[in-house]
């Protein structure tokens, strides 16, 4: 990756790009998973996505002779962060069914305002000085702007979805956190998929038993939608955010991800015919200057 030989103390352009790009393909994922939802259900579908990823990733680390097989040492940090990474899961996997794909992206994507706080407190060197959160806060109240008209009586039925999305973004937020301390000692290809070892056995005990049979279907753009998840966001996704966790201050990576929640708005208005708020416009303004004010190395 470009991030290899990059200054920990700035985030140049190319790596800024990289991870807009990153940010982009996230914002495919609440869509993609609204898709899949046509023939499997919630949990079946987290099973078969990281399935998929986790077997990506270890054809790719065998060629090139990295070990996935945690060190004894290693095991119950890796435990722990494979069941924060499960609830995690089915939590947007569950709320994003219950709720429209535009809303659950803004919604899980509220966790960068989480990692700020969290990381303030565990993460040495990455305080959250006055104008860090004010950036922060800015770029939140983009999210906001984008998000408000949605909070109308009209769209009640989508609470519960909202705040199993929104607790989802929280636990987000503490993940980052405790993967930022783990990647400097554990190599970030081992971290993501002793995630997934946890986490997919899971993600099918739970479907078995509450989803039964009627959990699986199929379809061509089912298919490519849990593909697309697998691969794209489980896989390349996840490592290369890993990759930029271990060189930059998870705060600072966060706040370029505020614009996750607009492509997913914006995908699911072209792909699944959301409608698009009033707020678009301002919120996207307000989180472009968000990132701008966050990623002064002065600040």
């Amino acid at each position: 990756f470009m991030l290899v030989h990059m200054n920990k103390d700035t985030i140049p352009l190319k790596a800024i790009l990289f991870v807009l790009l990153l940010a982009m393909l996230w914002g495919g994922n609440a869509v993609a998973l609204k898709i899949g939802f046509m023939e499997f259900m919630p949990l079946a579908s987290a099973g078969l996505r990281f399935s998929t990823a986790a077997l990506l990733i270890i054809v790719w680390a065998y060629p090139n002779r990295i070990s996935l097989w945690p060190e004894p040492h290693e095991r119950f940090s890796l435990l722990l962060l494979g069941l924060l990474f499960a609830l995690q899961i089915v939590c947007f996997n569950l709320g994003t069914d219950l709720t429209r794909a535009g809303r659950a992206a803004v919604m899980v994507n509220s966790y960068p305002i989480f990692t700020g706080f969290i990381a303030h407190f565990a993460v040495p060197g990455d305080r959250l000085k006055f104008w860090k959160g004010a950036g922060l806060a800015v770029a939140f109240g983009g999210i906001i702007m984008v998000f408000r008209d949605s909070l109308g009586d009209i769209h009640k039925d989508f609470l519960i979805g909202d705040f199993l999305t929104l607790s989802a973004g929280f636990q987000l937020g503490l993940l980052i956190v405790m993967t930022k301390r783990l990647v400097q000692n554990i190599n970030p290809y081992r971290l993501i998929v002793s995630q997934m070892i946890v986490g997919i056995p899971i993600f099918f005990f739970l479907s078995m038993f509450f989803e039964g049979r009627a959990a699986y279907g199929f379809s061509y753009p089912a298919l490519l939608a849990i593909l697309y998840q697998g691969v794209v966001v489980g896989g390349f996704c996840f490592v290369g955010f890993a990759m930029a966790l271990k060189r930059y201050p998870p705060s600072r990576i966060s706040a370029i991800f505020f614009t996750t929640p607009l492509w997913g708005i914006t995908l699911s208005h072209l792909l699944l015919a959301e409608p698009l708020t009033t707020g678009l416009g301002i919120g996207a303004v307000l989180v472009a200057a968000g990132i701008y004010i966050t990623n002064q190395t002065r600040i």
